[in-house]
């Protein structure tokens, strides 16, 4: 009687959620309630460098913190084209990185707030990173979205680099409990 009850009433429940309740979207990569933003860089293989270098820098920390943040990762390969003497200044092969520039080269790419890739569609918008510069976010190009610093405060990496350009988007919106990440083909240094 017991095993006949349980099963009636675990049918009942089933039909009573397939009738109605409330209907939600679905996402083309859910992120589990534990996968931060830390742990949503580790799983992509194409931003090594940069979650080494976040790493290195204890900016993980922000991202596995309670903050709401969108993280603009750059790829291996943009990483690469940093100049390998800025390279070594800030983030040295045997030794622990620079504190001060190397997190403001990290802090760069982070700007407080969910911003998916919907809000920049045919507009341009301009966010504050947390370190204090000012990146412009352009989405006037329908085939394109790119990222770039006004370089116009807050603390960088120093004047290594006289001009550096915009990244592109190269892939959008993956999904975090604490924020979101987009994928850049190269840094976004100030």
């Amino acid at each position: 009687m017991t095993t006949r009850r349980i099963m009636l009433l675990g049918g009942a429940g089933l039909a009573l959620a397939a009738c109605g309740g409330t209907t939600t979207t679905q996402r083309a990569a859910p992120a589990p309630a534990t996968r931060t933003l830390a742990t949503a860089l580790a799983s992509e293989p194409s931003v090594e460098r940069f979650v080494d270098a976040a790493n290195r820098t204890q900016a993980t920390e922000m991202l596995n913190g309670a903050g709401i943040y969108t993280v603009f990762a750059p790829t291996d390969s943009g990483w690469g084209d940093i100049p390998v003497s800025l390279r070594e200044d800030l983030f040295p092969t045997n030794a622990p990185a620079d504190s001060v520039r190397g997190r403001a080269v990290i802090n760069a790419h982070i700007v407080e707030g969910l911003h998916p890739l919907s809000e920049f569609s045919g507009r341009t918008v301009t966010l504050t990173t947390q370190n204090g510069n000012r990146i412009v976010v352009d989405g006037s190009d329908p085939n394109r979205v790119t990222v770039r610093s006004l370089r116009d405060g807050g603390y960088g990496p120093g004047s290594a680099l006289a001009f550096w350009g915009a990244s592109t988007i190269a892939r959008a919106d993956i999904p975090a409990s604490n924020g979101i990440v987009h994928i850049v083909d190269k840094p976004v240094l100030p």
